[in-house]
């Protein structure tokens, strides 16, 4: 790696091609002697040919993609002409980036990892099929394309999600009047379109971007291969489960600048608590290790959004609020309880009917609890 003005940070082990030049150094304990090799980095900044400055890494990089999403469970299988071979599917949308101005990423992918990698004309549906003479080459060249995918992704807005409906009469009363008690007196950036509808009240488990129906197939049949597999283990069949929503809390440090206030979700029994956080969870995880999703953090934040920055008119401007007022006066605020009866996997912007009224999302599949 190369500063602007052209020297070495360290030498560049991974790029460098041939033997990386050392100095052995003779070291005499006793009667014996050990020899210690260093690397000379005065030799190899001579041989090192500069290459363009990489930012530093910094966190929630868009560009960032943590590997140990990906999927892997998937088959590389043996052909008969003695190639290893793997095939996968891939948005139409989204294979011109796999292929690159005149097939130029293609050629270069299959130039870096020895495979031969069959793709989709644009605009047609099919695998990705990858050839190759080892596993391993076989592996890269897959995990290559899956980056480049989720790379892509990332830059799109959300189509999807998977909630816990929260269906209860007193929240959604509760919900109400705590707006109307904070827009008596409002303090700055707080007007009545930043508040969530009570229609819409939910608890966000995991969101995604599908682009095509096999990706929304893949996402049903994934919730229900995750319910039949883990959920089912954690909450017997049509059991009562209340959960309760009460105090509330901020996505940030500073409470004279807050741009999400939630409601805090809590269940007087410990051990459903626990089953509640490992469903969510495992969701979680399910879900980006099908590629279908990005971890965010190592635990899903169960909460209610209350007030949010984002649900503001597209002709108001996109400030923050000042919330310290209001985490003292309702900093316990019991909203109510809900029961836990179902998952739903949402459709993102469904949320008006015909009548230009506030309603919950559709929906593309529910799962019952």
């Amino acid at each position: 790696m190369s500063r602007p003005d052209g020297k070495n940070q360290f030498p560049d082990f991974f790029t460098t091609k041939g033997p990386i030049p050392t100095t052995v150094t003779p070291l005499k304990f006793g009667k014996r002697t050990y020899y210690q090799a260093s690397v000379n980095s005065e030799a190899v900044e001579h041989e090192f040919n500069p290459k363009p400055y990489l930012k530093p890494y910094t966190d929630n990089d868009d560009e960032m993609v943590d590997c140990g999403d990906m999927d892997e469970a998937y088959d590389i299988v043996l052909t008969k002409s003695g190639k290893f071979s793997t095939s996968f599917y891939v948005p139409s949308s989204l294979l011109s980036y796999i292929i690159g101005a005149k097939g130029s990423k293609l050629k270069a992918l299959q130039k870096n990892t020895s495979t031969v990698i069959k793709v989709p004309r644009m605009n047609e549906k099919g695998d990705v099929k990858i050839l190759g003479d080892t596993e391993r080459k076989v592996a890269s060249a897959r995990t290559q394309i899956a980056i480049i995918v989720a790379q892509r992704k990332d830059r799109m807005p959300p189509t999807h999600f998977i909630s816990i409906p929260i269906y209860s009469k007193s929240i959604c009363e509760n919900l109400t009047k705590f707006k109307e008690s904070v827009l008596e007196n409002p303090p700055r950036g707080v007007i009545q379109s930043i508040f969530q509808k009570p229609a819409k009240v939910h608890l966000t488990l995991v969101v995604m971007t599908l682009l095509d129906k096999e990706e929304i197939n893949l996402a049903k049949k994934s919730l229900e291969n995750c319910y039949n597999e883990y959920i089912s283990t954690l909450f017997e069949k049509n059991q009562k489960h209340k959960v309760t929503v009460r105090g509330l809390e901020i996505m940030n440090d500073d409470p004279s600048n807050v741009y999400v206030l939630y409601a805090k979700v809590q269940m007087q029994n410990p051990e459903l608590a626990t089953k509640l956080q490992q469903m969510a969870d495992k969701i979680s995880s399910y879900f980006c290790q099908a590629g279908l999703a990005k971890k965010e953090y190592d635990r899903v934040k169960l909460h209610m959004t209350v007030m949010n920055v984002s649900f503001r008119e597209s002709n108001e401007e996109k400030m923050s609020f000042d919330a310290q007022g209001i985490l003292e006066k309702f900093k316990d605020y019991n909203f109510g309880e809900f029961e836990l009866k179902q998952l739903d996997l949402c459709i993102r912007g469904t949320t008006k009917s015909e009548n230009g009224e506030a309603k919950y999302y559709d929906t593309a599949l529910t799962v019952s609890l």
